[in-house]
């Protein structure tokens, strides 16, 4: 456990001086930075559109924003990560492009599964019916969910992070979290066993 702190507290202090150098116009530091975050910024957005154009056109927004704003970030404040400024700054122009190109054509990954046997890979026709009607209307309702719900499910199961990195990355309590993907996993159960989604 220290050790891994260590590592935390090492990559934090890296990323604070590659903040200060980008800042002094050091242009290698910049490109480090995105190297650093490239990857994982595509994970969510491509998480959330379940399109690799749209997911690489969120990943050079982020960071052409980034770009613009780091002037605006004090890496000298202990108190504040830049891993979250990056997510929210990504979650921002995700919900951005959402509400303005994709309300109509947004399609979920299936991230998660709620019955443990539709894991299970079977050759029989019928049960391979059942999982595709499964991820159908797994997808479906999905996409009832509010944009916050959605986000948290993605950042949650897709991206595997916890309620309270997710606290940071959208700057709500952790209570807010938990609640949110509490009635996203609800909402999903009730629409999955015949129920109404609940909003």
């Amino acid at each position: 456990m220290k050790e891994t702190q260590e590592i935390t507290d090492a990559a934090i202090k890296k990323e604070r001086i590659l903040i200060r150098q980008v800042k002094q116009g050091y242009q290698p530091a910049f490109t480090e930075l995105i190297t650093l975050y490239q990857a994982k910024i595509f994970r969510l957005a491509y998480g959330f559109f379940q399109d690799r154009d749209d997911a690489m056109e969120i990943v050079q927004e982020t960071f052409l924003r980034l770009y613009q704003k780091i002037d605006g970030f004090d890496e000298t404040n202990e108190s504040t990560y830049f891993k979250n400024w990056v997510y929210r700054i990504a979650y921002n122009l995700c919900i951005d492009f959402y509400r303005k190109y994709k309300k109509s054509k947004v399609d979920m990954k299936e991230i998660y599964r709620f019955n443990e046997d539709s894991k299970t890979e079977t050759t029989r026709p019928e049960d391979k019916l059942d999982r595709e009607n499964f991820r159908h209307h797994l997808k479906k309702s999905v996409m009832r969910l509010s944009k916050r719900q959605k986000m948290v499910f993605v950042l949650k199961h897709y991206s595997g992070f916890k309620h309270h990195e997710i606290s940071g990355m959208l700057n709500l309590t952790v209570g807010t979290v938990k609640s949110l993907y509490h009635r996203a996993v609800q909402s999903l159960k009730k629409s999955l066993t015949g129920s109404e989604v609940t909003k």
